[in-house]
């Protein structure tokens, strides 16, 4: 059956998207070697809207000889396989997509998808840590991170992603 693409727009809302995460919309979506590294020391963290702080020290010591080696060479391939003219395709309408948070590394693919080579490698030292959302309260609090590593995180990600389709 042939039918016409009648693209209806789509509301897409998304409160927070963190490293290497993304939304793809599109009628063919082909992704390929998303990388993500993070390596982050946050005295604070982040903090949302509408909040009280008072009265917080947030220390971070991070001390070390080597921080956060990345060594990341991939090698990513992608060939696609020659299909018949007579493929079928899954219609799939959305009026709206909500999301709150996409964590690292994460996605939302609307399409015909084709992902292959995602990456992500984290280490994070958060005093406070992380506050989202509305009328939250963080008073008279201490937090203090001491990471002394000689070598902190590494990371050796050597790997060879084929994708085929």
């Amino acid at each position: 059956m042939n039918q016409k693409n009648n693209a209806t727009p789509v509301m897409i809302n998304v409160g927070t998207i963190t490293s290497g995460s993304g939304v793809y919309v599109a009628q063919r979506n082909l992704v390929l070697g998303v990388s993500s590294h993070v390596k982050s020391n946050n005295g604070l963290g982040t903090i949302g809207s509408n909040n009280l702080l008072r009265g917080n020290i947030s220390v971070v010591y991070d001390s070390d000889f080597i921080d956060t080696p990345i060594d990341d060479r991939d090698i990513k391939i992608y060939q696609e396989n020659q299909t018949s003219s007579t493929t079928e395709t899954t219609q799939v309408g959305f009026d709206s997509i909500n999301v709150a948070t996409l964590s690292q590394n994460s996605g939302i693919f609307v399409g015909d998808v084709k992902v292959t080579g995602l990456d992500a490698h984290s280490k994070q030292n958060n005093a406070t840590g992380t506050t989202y959302g509305h009328r939250n309260v963080d008073m008279q609090n201490l937090n203090y991170v001491y990471d002394s590593d000689a070598i902190d995180t590494p990371i050796h990600d050597q790997d060879i992603k084929l994708q085929s389709c």
